[in-house]
């Protein structure tokens, strides 16, 4: 059985005793807590995939080196973690990372924004200063073709969105294509 939302809280209290940045630079949100965190992308408490989606222009021959692979364009993590995670963060350049990760913690699921809600990031953010990067966040990802965007959005049942995510309100395409709407 995996941790619980309190005792997620419990650890980021202990490692994290100031409260550390969050701003969206050059289309990637820089997270002062990934650095000293790495539990997203380091060893998961869960087996259970994680599904990265790429987009063809991140794909090569040795795309299985970097990462482990669900299918030909999607790259997953599980209690394993990245394969690209070294101790001084991701080995990747930034070009090749799946778009997930210049996310995190906003996360596109169903075509609406969410924010994954036991990430420390979260947890000590305020929201008047998270809405306006999860803003920023969706207008990048209007930049992205619905094609691109249906196959970088993750499709999760209500179940689990109410367990692990909350919603931003924020919808980034629906079945007729991109349009970025508050709800």
């Amino acid at each position: 059985m995996g941790k619980k939302f309190w005792d997620y809280l419990e650890k980021w209290r202990g490692l994290f005793p100031r409260r550390k940045n969050l701003r969206w630079r050059d289309g990637w949100l820089q997270n002062g807590y990934c650095g000293d965190c790495r539990y997203c992308c380091g060893p998961q408490d869960s087996n259970e995939p994680f599904p990265m989606a790429l987009l063809p222009r991140q794909l090569h021959a040795r795309i299985e080196k970097d990462f482990c692979m669900l299918n030909a364009d999607t790259a997953y993590m599980d209690g394993r973690g990245c394969k690209s995670c070294t101790s001084k963060g991701c080995g990747l350049p930034r070009e090749g990372r799946p778009v997930a990760c210049g996310l995190f913690p906003f996360v596109l699921i169903n075509g609406n924004l969410y924010v994954y809600k036991t990430c420390p990031a979260i947890l000590f953010t305020p929201l008047a200063q998270l809405a306006p990067l999860g803003l920023e966040a969706a207008h990048w990802l209007t930049s992205f073709s619905h094609e691109e965007l249906r196959h970088l959005s993750l499709d999760m049942s209500p179940a689990v969105l109410a367990e692990k995510y909350i919603s931003l309100g924020i919808q980034v395409f629906d079945d007729d294509g991109v349009k970025l709407q508050l709800r």
